[in-house]
């Protein structure tokens, strides 16, 4: 029998599969720490530093309560300047200066005193991170005689200085105490200047169309206050003090501005007294409407006033009868009648004039025996032929009158008018009489 050649195919998979779960088994059982990198836990735990808390910067502003200065003062020279040293100032806050210079009647302290000139400035509050002005700087006029300036803090400045007017005090710069020891330098104030100060009144005057005189006082050029002494017409009397190169005015009222006299000391009195403007206008005065009319019963005047006009008064002078006197205001209307009757007439005088006798006239159609008709009884009645034809004539009349009378009523009343221009004062006016048939101009 012939045996097959053993393989070594076998034996060869199962070395091999058991030598990969010798590998596995290996694998499973190492030791943990054998795969873990991380050192080991010392004995002593390890702090975690928390983190700091930043430190807030130091405040970079100051309140104005809080603030302080070094500062300069010149008196001669009008000059002075003033620094912050502790600042800027905060958002909002503030701090005023200024420097004053006066007129004074002495080389020391004296009242009263006029201010001449003035500079005020301030240091205002910044926010982080903005530029402030550290120093201000003053510069001031002053007179070339007797006077003071003042360097002080706040802006209110006293003008005049007088006997009972406030001090500056401790508000004046360089002071010993008060808001005036903010600052450190010399003491801000000076009295001193030489020669005596003089002023230079000029009196300047215009009347208006109403009767008032407006008076400016002028200290022009002097180096001291000037004094009028103003009086005018009714008891009026004021006393003005101007300051140097200051202007002042005052008004005197009809009343007061007939007689004007001022004085003051350098200076010519003054005399004067209102005096009408050449380019004045007369104001413009509505001019009155007068008509008049004739009816068979009267003469009658109306006369109608104008809101603007002046008030108008006539006399109404009948040739028969009583004169009559009309007096009309501006915005009114009045009227005067006469009786008719034949050969009246009547004269306009006073503002309105009528440069003669005015005659009433019978309107035609007036009823027989009426003011205007003839004196009754007078003549004898037509009859016969004559009086067949005048009657007949009549009829025909009667018919055309039937026409007349609607298209033209009006001839019953026989009107006037008298137009009349405003006059300046009281002078004749002129009046004009319209007639139906024509005009005729008086």
């Amino acid at each position: 029998m012939i045996r097959p050649q053993p393989s070594l195919r076998r034996p060869l998979a199962v070395a091999a599969a058991a030598l990969a779960g010798l590998a596995t088994a290996f694998a499973l059982t190492a030791p943990a720490s054998a795969t873990n990198t991380s050192p080991s836990p010392s004995a002593s735990p390890t702090v975690t530093a928390s983190p700091s808390t930043p430190t807030q910067p130091a405040p970079n502003c100051v309140k104005a309560d809080d603030a302080k200065y070094t500062h300069t003062f010149d008196g001669p020279k009008g000059e002075a300047s003033i620094t912050l040293t502790n600042g800027p100032l905060c958002p909002g806050e503030q701090q005023e200066l200024a420097l004053v210079s006066y007129v004074t009647p002495s080389a020391t302290f004296a009242v009263p005193q006029y201010v001449l000139d003035k500079s005020i400035k301030k240091f205002v509050g910044v926010a982080d991170g903005e530029l402030g002005v550290a120093t201000l700087d003053f510069r001031v006029e002053v007179p070339n005689c007797h006077t003071q300036v003042d360097f002080l803090f706040g802006s209110t400045i006293i003008d005049p200085l007088t006997d009972t007017s406030d001090r500056y005090g401790d508000r004046k710069v360089g002071s010993s105490a008060g808001i005036g020891a903010r600052s450190t330098g010399p003491k801000g104030w000076y009295n001193g200047g030489s020669g005596s100060c003089s002023a230079a009144p000029e009196v300047i005057a215009e009347s208006d169309c109403q009767g008032s005189v407006e008076l400016t006082l002028v200290n022009r050029t002097g180096n001291a206050a000037a004094t009028f002494a103003v009086t005018g017409s009714s008891g009026f009397t004021e006393t003005v003090t101007v300051p140097m190169r200051k202007i002042e005015t005052r008004k005197l009222n009809p009343g007061q501005a007939q007689e004007i006299t001022v004085t003051a000391a350098g200076m010519k009195n003054f005399t004067g007294g209102w005096q009408k403007p050449e380019d004045c206008q007369q104001p413009e005065v509505g001019a009155p409407d007068a008509v008049y009319e004739s009816t068979c019963d009267a003469m009658t005047f109306r006369i109608s006033n104008p809101e603007d006009g002046a008030t108008v008064t006539s006399t109404f002078t009948p040739s028969k009868g009583e004169a009559k006197t009309l007096t009309v205001e501006p915005g009114r209307t009045g009227s005067v009648s006469f009786k008719a009757s034949k050969g009246l007439t009547v004269t306009v005088t006073g503002d309105l004039d009528s440069g003669g006798p005015l005659a009433w006239e019978q309107p035609k159609d007036c009823a027989e025996g009426g003011a205007g008709g003839g004196t009754p009884g007078e003549g004898l009645p037509v009859t016969g032929a004559a009086a067949g034809g005048i009657a007949a004539g009549a009829l025909a009349l009667l018919a055309a009158g039937a026409v007349l009378f609607v298209v033209a009523r009006r001839r019953l009343i026989h009107c006037g008018r008298l137009r009349a221009r405003r006059p300046t004062g009281r002078r004749a006016l002129r009046i004009s009489i319209v007639h139906h048939g024509g005009a005729v101009v008086r």
